[in-house]
């Protein structure tokens, strides 16, 4: 295989690793806008408790900027619903230019969030003394947008551009803050991008097999393909010397790709389920190769998924993710040495299916 050959074949990997990207993330996103979109129409957190023994609690402020060409009001739209958790009492909810938020709270005892995170569960707050008492928020006219009374109350604001705070108080703005927050966004144009990334992942997929296939076409008549390594015998007399002399046969056979076929069986390996399904799909003769795509498929296709699920569970997620990343380092080494070396080596039951699917 010539320089060129190496070139469009490592052009193509990178392409199609970054295609699947693209394709995962736009199913993602489609996904998540048929399952997980409320009724109308907004990505929501679940209800999550603010509480201070201050006047007021505060958010980090916000700069925003969307340009001048577009209308971003009618395309993102933030929403917060809220509740005072004295039945009594009333919520008020406001947006505002952190500026004028600083103002009306200046030498008013507040608290501001400096870290709220959903999984785990978390909100800290870092509190600014002071003596004055505030005038009853609703009575400002600075809000950009607010919302205020008894029980349940909600408050949507049209993004926009500036440098904007969120403020929670009491609606009479009395001193001690328990309320009830729900945070949502709704933004319209996200099925498009999920729609687009999808597009994307299925042209650049395509587009990087044939850059692969391309890499490999010339090949396959110019360079025969050498004899890979020895097989060890194994230990059982009869069923040992039939599977020895089935995989020397294997790997003297001809790849269609132009490569030794241990050499093939290793790059089956190199970036896991991904050029298992590049090998699975170009070789079609050479059965030892496509045992090794097709397990490759399976066995790190399996520790994929098992780490993208349990890696999203809350507290224990980073140590499951951890543990599997582990796992995957190492079976990835063994099966690539394996590989090479010209033995049919079989993981549980991910070894025994690839073999009766390519025999």
């Amino acid at each position: 295989m010539g320089i060129g050959k190496v070139i469009l074949f490592i052009f193509g990997l990178i392409g199609l690793l970054t295609s699947s990207g693209f394709l995962f993330g736009g199913g993602a996103i489609i996904l998540a806008d048929n399952t997980i979109k409320d009724s109308d129409s907004f990505y929501s957190t679940r209800t999550v408790q603010i509480e201070s023994n201050t006047y007021a609690v505060i958010t980090g402020p916000a700069d925003i900027y969307l340009g001048g060409r577009w209308d971003w009001g009618s395309l993102a739209t933030f929403r917060i619903m809220g509740s005072n958790n004295d039945p009594d009492g009333q919520i008020f909810i406001g947006i505002a230019p952190t500026s004028d938020i600083n103002a009306y709270l200046s030498g008013v005892e507040h608290s501001e969030i400096t870290q709220f995170s959903m999984f785990p569960h978390n909100i800290s707050y870092a509190v600014h003394s002071g003596v004055v008492v505030p005038g009853a928020p609703a009575d400002q006219s600075f809000w950009t947008a607010y919302a205020y009374g008894t029980g349940t109350e909600t408050l949507e604001w049209d993004v926009e551009s500036g440098r904007y705070s969120l403020l929670l108080m009491n609606g009479d703005g009395t001193e001690g803050v328990d309320l009830d927050v729900e945070f949502g966004l709704k933004i319209a144009w996200l099925i498009g991008v999920g729609i687009g990334l999808l597009l994307m992942g299925v042209i650049g997929i395509i587009i990087s097999i044939i850059l692969i296939s391309l890499a490999f076409r010339s090949s396959s008549n110019r360079n025969p393909p050498t004899q890979g390594p020895a097989v060890r015998a194994e230990t059982d007399s009869s069923s040992a010397t039939e599977t020895h002399d089935v995989v020397v046969n294997e790997l003297a056979d001809k790849t269609g790709m132009g490569l030794a076929p241990n050499v093939a069986a290793l790059l089956c390996y190199v970036f896991g389920w991904v050029t298992g399904i590049i090998f699975f799909i170009l070789e079609k003769d050479n059965k030892y190769v496509r045992f090794h795509a097709l397990q490759s498929i399976i066995v790190f296709g399996f520790l994929s998924m098992a780490g993208a699920v349990l890696g999203a569970w809350p507290f224990f997620g980073t140590i499951f993710e951890a543990g599997i990343g582990i796992i995957t380092l190492v079976f990835w080494i063994i099966l690539m040495v394996k590989a090479y070396q010209g033995e049919k080596y079989k993981m549980p039951w991910a070894g025994d299916f690839a073999e009766k699917q390519v025999s």
